[in-house]
C-alpha cells in the first residue's frame, strides 16, 4: 500500500502506512485519505461549490449531481451505498438519522418539481423477479434494546409546514393508477391480516374513527367494520329482515 499523504503536505518521507499506528493522531494532523481518526470525524473533503465526485468503475462526474455513485456488483446482497450512525447521547434527547437531508427549488424554472426522496426500482434481467419497489422500510429493536418503546412507524408524514405559499391542494400519500395493460391485479392499497392484541387492518379519522376495520374472524351476523353514525361509533351487522320480505337480510349499524 501507499504511504498515506497528509492535506497540505508534501510527498511523505518515511513514516508508516499502518493505519493503527495513526489511530492517536490529534485532529488536525489525522485528516489523510482513506482514515478516520479515533474521535470519529472524517475530513475527506470532496465537496465544495464548484466540485463534482464520482464513485464506482467508469463513474464520471455530472453537472447534474454533486456526487454519482455508479458500479456494478456481483454480490449478495449489492448496495452503492450503506450508512450506519450510532447515536449515543448521555442524556437528554436524541434524534438519529442514518440518511437526512432536503431539496429546494430555487431560480425562475419555467416549472418546478421538487421532490425530498426519489428512488425507483427497475427488472432488468430475464430471470423470475419475486419482489420489485422503490423503497423498503423495516421496523426492528435489537437484543439490547430493553427499554420502553412507545410507538413505531414505518411511514411518519407530520403536518406539512408552510411558511410561504400555501398548496391548493395537499396530500399525505397520494397513490395513482397502479394497473395498466397487461397486469393481472392492481392493489391501491393491500394490508395483510394483522395479528395483535387488537388488530386493526384500517383506521380513517382520530381519535374517533369515521371507518374502523379490525381483523380476525368475526363473530356470526358480524362484520369487521365500524362506522361514525352521528357522534358515535357504529358496529356493522347484519340482521334478519322479515319484515322486509322472507329470508331478506340488511345491513345495520348497532
Amino acid at each position: 500500500m501507499a504511504q498515506l499523504k497528509l492535506f497540505g503536505e508534501g510527498q511523505p518521507q518515511g513514516g508508516t502506512t499502518d493505519h493503527s499506528a495513526l489511530a492517536n493522531l490529534g485532529y488536525a494532523q489525522s485528516g489523510h485519505s482513506g482514515f478516520v481518526p479515533s474521535q470519529g470525524e472524517a475530513l475527506i473533503e470532496i465537496l465544495r461549490c464548484t466540485t463534482r465526485a464520482s464513485i464506482g468503475s467508469g463513474a464520471t462526474p455530472s453537472t447534474e449531481s454533486l456526487l454519482r455513485v455508479i458500479g456494478t456488483l456481483d454480490t449478495h446482497p449489492a448496495v452503492a451505498g450503506y450508512f450506519l450512525v450510532y447515536g449515543n447521547r448521555a442524556a437528554g434527547p436524541q434524534f438519529t438519522y442514518a440518511l437526512s437531508g432536503g431539496a429546494r427549488g430555487q431560480g425562475t424554472p419555467s416549472a418546478s418539481y421538487v421532490y425530498g426522496l426519489y428512488f425507483f426500482g427497475q427488472h432488468d434481467s430475464p430471470s423470475t423477479c419475486y419482489q420489485l419497489g422503490g423503497i423498503l422500510i423495516q421496523q426492528q429493536s435489537g437484543a439490547s434494546g430493553t427499554g420502553a418503546l412507545i410507538a413505531a412507524r414505518g411511514i411518519y408524514i407530520p403536518p406539512g409546514h408552510w411558511a410561504g405559499s400555501k398548496p391548493s391542494t395537499a396530500y399525505g400519500i397520494h397513490i395513482e393508477d397502479q394497473g395498466g395493460a397487461g397486469v393481472g391485479i392492481a392493489y391501491g392499497i393491500h394490508i395483510t391480516e394483522q395479528t395483535a392484541t387488537v388488530p386493526v387492518l384500517l383506521q380513517l379519522g382520530s381519535p374517533i374513527p369515521k371507518l374502523y376495520v379490525l381483523g380476525g374472524t368475526p363473530a356470526a351476523n358480524q362484520t369487521s367494520v365500524y362506522m361514525m353514525e352521528g357522534p358515535n361509533l357504529r358496529h356493522v351487522q347484519w340482521k334478519d329482515g322479515a319484515a322486509i320480505g322472507a329470508g331478506d337480510r340488511v345491513m345495520v349499524l348497532v
